[in-house]
């Protein structure tokens, strides 16, 4: 088959697991330079993919909606032709638009970790990367793109913003996200707060609190009693003005979420707090990046036993470990790539 020329992406909706397939857009772009890519998502997640230049169409599909609404979700599938589907959600909307390449129905993963999963889906598709005769699938190794999280337009509404409180610096400030979608997923605020004190001290950077606008209560409460440098940003910047702040971060602390996984993408140093949810799915190995987690089975909760949806514990991860985690990274040689 000739070189596609629109290329039809069916990623997630949640808003973290998005950032986790946009390496698979990156590699498309990177394999297929020329090819319009439309991309479905969920409308939670929209706001990730909207700065970037790689995608000509977004189209947002509500598993909530009406039957009128999933009609005219179909009707705007139809409104191009698509010569391949890479569907990430395994759906049938790849038989839907009738495309002559799609990614297969039926799987058979190799991967734990849901990045390099959803890279394997290229794989199973057949898609290569390099040139004839050095060719080889793409994995969680590929050196891709940087996917385009923020516009020119964010960075200067972050500066503008940043500017209102005080705050002059354009670069090298600590970021933490203390919030979580799932209240599972909180590493408690307290023991943030003790994180933040300490690297207050040590560093004298500025620290930004963000998350959500639903997040700020747990900001305040990581907020109380600490000295001016460090700010309340949680429901201040848009997802893609985060993302900014991200790029130009020395450090990002945070749960795992939305947020730990912007600041791997974007190759900024970065601490995730793993308590109930898998660390081998959902983190990331690399330099850059520091997995903060206690063993289970050394817990006297025995939640590791119990189902996916009831584990909530963290099993005494100390505000010590994750410090010591920080300061190996704030102390590392070789700061990370930041995008252009």
């Amino acid at each position: 088959m000739k070189n596609p020329r629109s290329i039809l992406v069916v990623t997630l909706s949640n808003i973290g697991d998005v950032i986790l397939t946009t390496p698979v857009m990156a590699a498309l772009r990177l394999k297929f330079p020329d090819a319009k890519m439309t991309v479905v998502v969920g409308p939670k997640a929209k706001p990730v993919l909207e700065k970037s230049g790689d995608i000509s169409r977004i189209i947002v599909y509500d598993k909530k909606a009406t039957l009128p609404g999933k009609v005219a979700f179909l009707r705007e599938l139809w409104k191009d032709r698509y010569d391949m589907v890479v569907d990430l959600r395994n759906t049938a909307i790849p038989f839907l638009v009738f495309a002559r390449k799609r990614s297969p129905l039926f799987r058979a993963y190799t991967k734990i970790n849901m990045r390099e999963r959803h890279l394997e889906v290229l794989r199973m598709a057949g898609i290569r990367n390099g040139t004839k005769g050095e060719e080889t699938f793409f994995s969680g190794n590929t050196r891709l793109p940087n996917f385009q999280f923020f516009s020119s337009a964010d960075e200067l509404s972050v500066f503008s913003k940043l500017g209102s409180i005080g705050i002059q610096g354009k670069s090298g400030w600590i970021l933490v996200a203390p919030g979580a979608a799932s209240e599972r997923k909180r590493w408690p605020p307290e023991l943030f707060r003790e994180v933040v004190r300490n690297l207050v001290l040590r560093t004298r950077k500025d620290v930004f609190l963000v998350g959500s606008r639903d997040e700020r209560p747990i900001a305040e409460v990581v907020a109380r009693g600490m000295p001016a440098s460090v700010k309340i940003l949680s429901g201040e910047t848009s997802l893609s003005e985060t993302a900014f702040l991200v790029s130009k971060a020395s450090l990002v602390i945070s749960n795992d979420s939305a947020i730990m996984h912007l600041g791997f993408e974007i190759k900024t140093p970065t601490v995730g707090i793993f308590g109930p949810t898998d660390h081998e799915k959902y983190g990331h190995v690399h330099p850059s990046f520091r997995i903060a987690r206690e063993n289970p089975t050394q817990c006297h909760c025995n939640s590791h036993r119990l189902p996916y949806a009831e584990r909530s514990c963290f099993h005494g991860l100390t505000p010590e470990k994750v410090l010591c985690l920080c300061n190996e990274l704030l102390n590392r040689d070789t700061p990370a790539a930041r995008p252009s």
